[in-house]
C-alpha cells in the first residue's frame, strides 16, 4: 500500500492546478480559490494605506506602543532582542535537526528546540498584548476580511459569497489549508512525488506556460511550486547527491557540499565530546551550530 503522504501530494498537486481548495465544514462543501499574485500584491497595498489612514485619524503605531510600554516597564530592549535571538536559533535549529540521522541525538535536540519554543511564545504573547491596539493590528483584520472576501464561495463559479457567521467559522480551516499548501516542505514534495517536477525539467525554460496563464493570474501557490522546482532542478546540477538522500526532495534542497578534512571532522567530534563532558553528559541545541 502507498503511503498516506504519497496521497496527500497528489491531491495537493491537484489543487494547486486548479486553482481551488474544497473546503467540508458541517457536511457542506465550500472552495476556497487560491490568491492570485495580483490580489496579494493588492492586499498589501491596502494594508500600507490602512495603516497610514489609521496613523492620521491619532492610532499609535507598533512601534510607538512599544516605545511607550518600555518607558513604563512593560517591556524591554532586552525581551526584543531575546525573541529575535530565539527566532534565530530554532530556525538554525530546526536545519540542523533535519540533517541529523541519530534517533537519540534528533529526540534530546527536538526536546531543546520545543523548550525554546515555549519561551518565544511565552514572550511574543506578552508583546502582541502591548501591540493588539495598534495601527497594524487593526490592518491585519481588516486584511483578513478581505482575504476571505477573496477566496471563499459556495460554488465552483466563485460567485456565491458567504454569510458573516459562515465567513467565520471557515476562517481557521481556510487559513490552515493555505498554511499547510504553502510550506517549502509541502512543495518541494508535492513536486518531486506527485510528479510535476518532471514536466518542469521538460518545460524549464518556460515554466509558466505549465499553467497556461500569466504572472498577474497566476496563483501563490503555482508561482512558489515553479520557484521551488526551479531551485531543486539548480541544485540537482551542480551539486553530487549523495545516493541515500536521492530520493528525497527536502534533503537534496538542504544538502550542502563540505571539503573538510579528517582533521576538521575528527576536531568537531573531539569539541562535541568536550561540551558534553562539561555539560554533564548533555548538549544544547546551539552546541551544534557552533
Amino acid at each position: 500500500m502507498l503511503e498516506k503522504n504519497h496521497y496527500q501530494s497528489h491531491k495537493d498537486l491537484l489543487e494547486i492546478i486548479r486553482g481551488y481548495s474544497k473546503l467540508d465544514f458541517l457536511e457542506k462543501t465550500y472552495y476556497f480559490r487560491h490568491f492570485t499574485v495580483e490580489e496579494m500584491l493588492e492586499v498589501e497595498v491596502f494594508m500600507e494605506r490602512d495603516i497610514a489612514s489609521s496613523v492620521k485619524s491619532g492610532i499609535e503605531t507598533q512601534d510607538k506602543l512599544l516605545e511607550a510600554a518600555v518607558k513604563s516597564g512593560a517591556w524591554s530592549e532586552e525581551k526584543e532582542g531575546k525573541i529575535k535571538s530565539l527566532k534565530w536559533m530554532i530556525k538554525k535549529s530546526t536545519a540542523a535537526l533535519n540533517k541529523m540521522q541519530d534517533v537519540n541525538q534528533r529526540k534530546v535536540f527536538n526536546e531543546q528546540i520545543e523548550e525554546q519554543r515555549k519561551d518565544l511564545k511565552v514572550l511574543t504573547t506578552k508583546k502582541n498584548k502591548l501591540i493588539a491596539y495598534s495601527a497594524e493590528a487593526l490592518a491585519e483584520t481588516k486584511k483578513v476580511s478581505k482575504l476571505l472576501d477573496l477566496a471563499l464561495f459556495r460554488d465552483l463559479d466563485f460567485t456565491e459569497a458567504l454569510e458573516e457567521k459562515e465567513r467565520l467559522s471557515l476562517a481557521p480551516i481556510l487559513f490552515r489549508r493555505y498554511a499547510e499548501m504553502g510550506t517549502r516542505e509541502n512543495i518541494l514534495t508535492v513536486s518531486y512525488e506527485a510528479g510535476f517536477f518532471d514536466m518542469f525539467v521538460a518545460q524549464h525554460r518556460n515554466p509558466i506556460a505549465l499553467f497556461n496563464t500569466s504572472f498577474r493570474e497566476i496563483t501563490i501557490f503555482q508561482k512558489n511550486l515553479l520557484c521551488i522546482s526551479s531551485g531543486l532542478l539548480t541544485k540537482m546540477k551542480n551539486t553530487t547527491i549523495p545516493d541515500e538522500i536521492a530520493g528525497d526532495p527536502i534533503k537534496i534542497m538542504d544538502y550542502e557540499e563540505k571539503e573538510e578534512t579528517q582533521a576538521n571532522v575528527s576536531h568537531g567530534i573531539d569539541d562535541l565530546k568536550a561540551k558534553t563532558k562539561v555539560r554533564g553528559g548533555k548538549l544544547k541545541a546551539e552546541d551544534f551550530l557552533s
